[in-house]
């Protein structure tokens, strides 16, 4: 398993509020447990979650205008998720997808992508 971030493009900022975001994956996701928590280094509030995905628990962060974090399942796994992320973003919003195993390696996702272009996107990012 490895953790998958969805992220602004470097040098930019999305719209989407926390209180937002909250609201639609309650929306998405009737079962969801949400927190408030704070990163106290970078002194930044952020939603913690866990959402059922295939029956199994898994865990994801947002931090306001920067960067989803998505946990506990293979990249491929949270498509879907971020597939409907996506559509909580403006259309023209830049977007890359990053893995924490490979830092370096950032895969531009195009606008409204499918789950299956998702899915493509991330398989390039994995190393062996």
């Amino acid at each position: 398993m490895d953790r998958v971030l969805i992220a602004a493009a470097p040098g930019t900022t999305w719209p989407l509020r926390r209180e937002e975001f909250h609201a639609s994956l309650v929306e998405r996701f009737p079962e969801a447990r949400c927190y408030e928590k704070h990163e106290p280094v970078n002194r930044v509030d952020y939603l913690g979650f866990y959402v059922d995905l295939d029956g199994t628990e898994r865990h994801g962060n947002y931090f306001e205008g920067s960067h989803l974090t998505l946990e506990d399942a293979e990249p491929q796994e949270w498509a879907p998720t971020i597939e409907w992320f996506l559509t909580l973003l403006p259309v023209a919003a830049p977007v890359v997808a990053v893995l924490e195993s490979n830092p370096d390696a950032l895969a531009p996702l195009p606008p409204r992508a499918t789950a299956e272009e998702i899915r493509a996107a991330l398989a390039e990012l994995i190393t062996e």
